[in-house]
Formats: C-alpha cells, structure tokens, sequence
C-alpha cells in the first residue's frame, strides 16, 4: 500500500487518527455523530516488483455493529497488477441511514486480506470481496437463508414441507422486534461455548443468542443431553407450584396443607422452586466464570390466566393452554414484569439470581414441536423427557399443578410439577451476550464445524 487518501465525507465525521499506509498494512479510525454520516478512503496498491501479481483471494471480516456499514469496489479476485503498476479501490465506511435508536453495539471493526501470487498466466475466477463476520449473531445469518414464517402451520409440527432452516418474525415479539429462530430438523445451530455444548434457539430481539444445553459432546443425546433430572416443585397442591419461583400457599406459615386465597398470594415470587435450585446451582459451579459472556435476557414462566382463578386448587388453564389450543405461540412474554426471569434487567421481575432457565413451550413450538403430534426429526428432540418453562393448568380431576415438557418423542405433554420420582430432565437455557465473536470465519455451526465462542 502506497497511499490512502480521503475522497469523500458527508455529515460530522471526525477522523480519530491519521490514516496510515505502512507497507502491507492500510488502518483508519472514524467516529460518526448521527445515521446517514459516511467517509470514504480510497487506497492505492503498488506492485514495486519485477514479476506480474495477481489476486488469488479477497478475504475480509468483521465484528460488532450491524449499523456500521463497510462498502468496498474497484477490486476482486483475479484483477492483475503488472510489475511496476498501481491500482486503487475505495471503502465506504458509513452509519446505516435506517437506524432508528441507539444501536446495542457502537463500534464495527473490518478486516480485510488481499492475497496476491504470481501471475503466471493461469487464470484466477473473478469472485468480489466477500466479508465474513466473526459476530456469532451476523455468523448465523451470513450462513443461513432466513425466510419469513408466514406460512408455517404452527398446528403440525415441522417437516421439509412445513418449516425446516432459519426463520424470521416480527409477530407477537418484545416490541414488535425481528427475531430470527431455527425449526425442524437443522444440522447447522451447534455452539462451543463454555466447556460444553449447545443448540441455538433464536437470535432474541435485542440481539443476543439463547442457546439449550446439549452436553460435553456435540453428539450427546439422553440423558447425556440433561445437567440431570428434577420435580418442577417440590409439591404441586396449589396454583402457586406453577412458579419458577411462587408464593407462600398460606399467609403466615409453611403449612403445605393450606392454600392460596389469592392470584397476588400464589404467585408472589417470594419462593424458589425445584429446578430453579437446581439450574442456578449448576451455573454456580459451572458458568459463572464465563457470566460475563451471558446475557440478562430472561426467560419467560407465563403464569397469565386463560381461564380461572389462578389460586388455590380451583381449576385454572393458564396462558400456554390457550396459545396451545389455538396455534398461536408468542415469542413475547405476556406478563414480562412478573413473570420474566431475570437477575437485573429492568424489562423483567429481576427475581433471578443466576442468568439460566429453560426452554419455553411456545419456543419449542417455533422450533417444530406439537402437542399433537410425536416429532422424532427436529433439533429439540433428545430420547428423553425434559421440562419446560410453561405451566398447563391446574386441577382437571387430581387438583395438582401440570406443567408442560418435550417428551422423548418430541411431542409437547404436561407432566405433574411434583413427583418422588424425578420425572422430566433438566435442560439449561442461556442467552450469549449480542457481541461475542467465534474463533474463526471457517465455522459454520455444523456438528464438525460448530460455531466457537471467542474466551478472551
């Protein structure tokens, strides 16, 4: 590199270092003000030897925000460039215009690698740069062909007919917000990250990824695939035990054989539950290292009422019943300032200690499952029984608590919250932070490729 030069600038753009060409290196560093700002640089590459170059590859990546945009033209693999020649090429670096709001990221980084050989006459294919994300979240989307999800029968479950790949909506979302989620039977939503492995859920609408455990290796199933097994709660006698945490079933004690006299009363989120214990234990022992990593997203235990009084061993159909009934899953949490999982974020109930919960049944919906239907072909699937985050109903004929869980067939079923015997699995949900990279542009999130979260 020769030279780089300033061609263009529009809007407040200020230039936070001087751009420098340094033999085979090219850097520069702007700061924008306001959407629709941009700079461009063209730069000039000099062969300042005696044998004819060519471009064999253009390799370019990128990492942070989507609302920093790079543009580069006047190059591509298999230009030429004779000894003692120059050429130039130009990059645009610009603030979308379309952004709306201040973005989750604020900084982009691009880095690009011109590899040239000698032209010996052999033809190079002329291919344009293409710049390769190490963001996990644009990773996904650059590996992917998202299609909207309009006409997916959420009634059936998924097959190659009725939704299989990378899905987008912004229906029934937190704000009406894109989200981007995988269904049916994909091989390509594999994460390394923290000593084990995962499956991406959904890109969540604030940008960061939720992922479900899949154990140490990326081929586990059974129960290789569960941290172990657990009750929901520890007793299910009352309309408070549909709580990921709940109220007390009497006013002033602990005595079980009472119940709740009110909505208010049952579901105070004063108690935790079984498997609440049991997941923010397991994180304690295992994740919290990487707790820097993990988003404060949430998870969503929807205790709105379908029909009932929502106390007491009243018969009650909760929020999923509904949605069940109807085919109508939602990805927004209905009640999120009580119901919404989290240990800070000021969207949710903040009633978390730990950033870990579980799969809620209108996601495994999203992702294929039925309550109709068994589903032995999409990723959710494991051979084994595991909960959900989603209560059924209450009462039916035994007065008991009913909460939902993916079977070993994969179909979606209601399980007591309470049994001696220990009678769903345990399968941790975490949501990775919007700006965590992988290790390298090669992965893909296939089982021999998973995606590798970058551990600084």
């Amino acid at each position: 590199f020769t030279k780089i030069e300033e061609v263009e600038r529009k809007g407040n753009v200020t230039e936070l270092s001087t751009p420098t060409v340094n033999g085979t290196n090219a850097t520069f560093s702007v700061d924008f003000k306001v959407p629709g700002d941009y700079i461009i640089y063209r730069i000039t590459v000099e062969n300042k030897g005696t044998i004819n170059g060519i471009i064999k590859e253009i390799k370019g990546s990128e990492q942070g925000s989507d609302a920093i945009k790079f543009d580069i033209e006047g190059i591509k693999e298999g230009d030429k460039l004779p000894s003692k020649g120059s050429t130039t090429f130009d990059i645009t670096i610009s603030y979308d215009s379309n952004t709306s709001g201040q973005p989750n990221l604020t900084d982009n980084k691009l880095s690009i690698g011109i590899n040239y050989i000698q032209d010996t006459g052999s033809n190079v294919p002329s291919n344009n740069l293409d710049i390769v994300p190490t963001r996990l979240s644009q990773k996904i989307l650059y590996d992917n062909e998202e299609k909207p999800d309009t006409n997916i029968d959420f009634s059936k479950i998924s097959s190659d007919s009725n939704g299989k790949g990378l899905y987008y909506t912004s229906k029934n979302t937190e704000d009406n917000k894109v989200t981007y989620y995988f269904r049916g039977d994909v091989n390509n939503n594999y994460v390394s990250f923290g000593e084990y492995y995962w499956r991406i859920i959904r890109i969540n609408e604030d940008g960061s990824i939720r992922l479900i455990y899949q154990g140490t290796k990326a081929t586990d199933t059974g129960e290789n695939a569960l941290i172990g097994t657990s009750s929901f709660n520890y007793i299910s006698t009352d309309a408070a035990f549909a709580g990921y945490k709940h109220g007390r079933p009497t006013k002033d004690s602990w005595d079980w054989h009472g119940w709740s006299t009110s909505y208010e009363q049952a579901h105070a989120n004063e108690v935790d539950s079984d498997i609440k214990i049991k997941l923010e234990n397991w994180y304690e022992e295992h994740l919290v290292k990487y707790d820097s990593y993990i988003a404060d997203t949430g998870f969503c235990n929807d205790r709105t009422i379908s029909s009932g009084p929502g106390f007491g061993t009243d018969v009650t159909m909760f929020g999923s019943m509904n949605r069940l009934a109807n085919e109508m899953p939602q990805f927004a949490c209905p009640n999120a300032t009580h119901d919404l999982f989290t240990v800070s974020n000021e969207k949710g109930n903040s009633a978390s200690e730990k950033k870990i919960g579980l799969i809620t049944v209108d996601e495994a919906v999203y992702a294929g499952g039925a309550s109709t239907d068994a589903n032995f072909n999409y990723y959710l699937r494991t051979g084994v029984d595991y909960w959900t985050m989603s209560p059924l109903l209450v009462g039916g004929g035994d007065e008991k608590v009913h909460v939902l869980v993916v079977m070993m067939n994969g179909m979606l079923v209601q399980s007591w919250s309470e049994s001696d015997s220990d009678v769903a699995g345990v399968r941790p949900v975490i949501n990775l932070n919007p700006n965590v990279e992988i290790t390298s542009t090669e992965q893909n999130g296939t089982l021999n490729k998973p995606y590798i979260i970058k551990i600084n």
